[in-house]
């Protein structure tokens, strides 16, 4: 190394090294420094935001686990699925087009076009509803 000797004629010391060194480079040192912290901090903060998505997943199974199993019971006890289908709300009225259908044992139906939606207390089922 090219430091200077002190005028003693001694080697310079470890702590003088480490001293000159942090003068010379200080601005350096900072920016590291900082780049760490915040690296540091954003790492932190995405494992707590990690850890709550998994805690309210699995929050949300249980529950669902929980309606489930309620709901099932509710048919049990009623009969009917009436109860769980109060709340849904039947699709607007629109036209289902021409298309067809593939069953399971590999036949291919055609399905003319049919209305569906809208008021679904008329009765009124498509070819393909009845059929299924």
């Amino acid at each position: 190394m090219n430091d200077p000797t002190p005028e003693d004629g001694e080697p310079t010391s470890l702590t003088e090294k480490a001293k000159t060194l942090c003068r010379k480079h200080k601005g350096k040192l900072i920016a590291v420094g900082t780049t760490v912290l915040v690296v540091a901090v954003v790492i932190k903060k995405a494992m707590e935001q990690n850890a709550q998505y998994a805690e309210d997943v699995e929050n949300s199974w249980d529950a669902q686990d929980t309606e489930d199993a309620e709901d099932s019971r509710e048919t049990e006890n009623t009969g009917s699925d009436s109860d769980r289908d109060e709340g849904r709300k039947s699709p607007v009225e629109h036209e289902v087009s021409d298309h067809t259908r593939t069953l399971r044992d590999g036949r291919v139906i055609p399905i003319r076009r049919y209305k569906r939606g809208g008021a679904s207390d008329d009765g009124n089922e498509g070819p393909d509803e009845a059929a299924a």
